[in-house]
């Protein structure tokens, strides 16, 4: 067996690559990639910002604090294709704070985010053909165009579409990596130190290692606008500090909905330069498997970091 004293540049570089594949191979799971355009939508349909959802007997959500919380996403589940453990129907939503509330649109108020207050999710099981746009406008106490001057997340309201169901696999960026690229290293070189096998570790030193590691690069970039998949990170993986907030965090493994700013990697669709409004960052909610399978989003893991 070579040693990895032994092994030149190059070398390293094909050993991560080999690692990478690998791994990635096994961690294959379903996402959903969403769609946003400026078309007109209905109170009932998938959309970004504007007017909720609300049943008749529903009154407009406010914050643990009485602070004005504002719609970010409305997902109808009827409309997206079939991905195994969602609901197949009904209307979850995500509601934010204003950016200037504490920051980060709520979401920083609580060290875990798991705790919701100063944001929000709401799932309704059934919905009702019956209710009107004009009966949930209503409800609103401030209007959607007449808060112009807030800070939120989209800036304007847009509809949501779905793309067929693809497969994604984990990234660089997940607390998952890690672990599994050191798994699949020991086996191939025990005295191999992890630190210096890892893609953004290895240097590149001639043209012929320069493409190996960008092809490297582009096979662990990850994001978008999704349902499931992989969570992108551009700070720290949350879940890294389980012990620290004192709850099991990596249990929160599926990733419920993502925004994601960067729109020139990873289009977002007919939305020409509107900015979703998020520093440059992602906003994303994870869920524990069980929790899903119940239907229950009161237990939900979010994040908005940017770089």
């Amino acid at each position: 067996m070579q040693n990895a004293t032994e092994q030149t540049n190059l070398e390293k570089i094909k050993c991560c690559q080999e690692i990478v594949n690998e791994i990635q191979e096994i961690s294959r799971r379903p996402v959903c990639r969403l769609h946003l355009s400026q078309e007109t939508f209905c109170i009932t349909d998938s959309h970004l910002g504007g007017i909720p959802y609300l049943p008749h007997n529903e009154a407009y959500p406010i914050g643990n604090d009485g602070q004005l919380l504002w719609l970010c996403a409305q997902i109808n589940f009827a409309q997206m294709p079939p991905m195994e453990g969602f609901p197949s129907k009904g209307i979850l939503q995500f509601f934010l704070s204003d950016f200037d509330y504490d920051g980060g649109f709520g979401l920083y108020s609580d060290q875990d985010g798991t705790v919701q207050g100063p944001w929000r999710t709401f799932y309704y099981p059934s919905v009702d053909e019956t209710v009107t746009e004009e009966e949930c406008r209503a409800k609103m106490p401030e209007q959607w165009e007449d808060a112009s001057d807030l800070w939120r997340t989209p800036d304007r309201p847009l509809k949501m579409t779905f793309l067929p169901i693809e497969q994604e696999v984990v990234n660089h960026e997940n607390y998952l990596f890690d672990t599994l690229f050191a798994a699949a290293l020991t086996k191939r070189l025990p005295d191999a130190s992890p630190e210096k096998y890892m893609p953004y570790a290895l240097r590149n030193k001639t043209p012929e290692e320069q493409d190996a590691l960008n092809k490297i690069y582009h096979q662990i970039t990850i994001g978008g606008c999704k349902v499931g998949g992989y969570p992108r990170y551009y700070q720290d993986d949350p879940r890294l500090y389980s012990e620290e907030c004192g709850k099991p965090l990596e249990e929160w493994d599926i990733l419920l909905f993502q925004l994601d700013d960067d729109n020139f990697t990873f289009p977002a669709g007919d939305i020409d330069n509107m900015d979703i409004n998020l520093n440059g960052g992602t906003l994303n909610f994870l869920i524990r498997p069980q929790d899903l399978e119940k239907s229950d989003f009161s237990r939900v893991l979010a994040q908005w970091a940017c770089t």
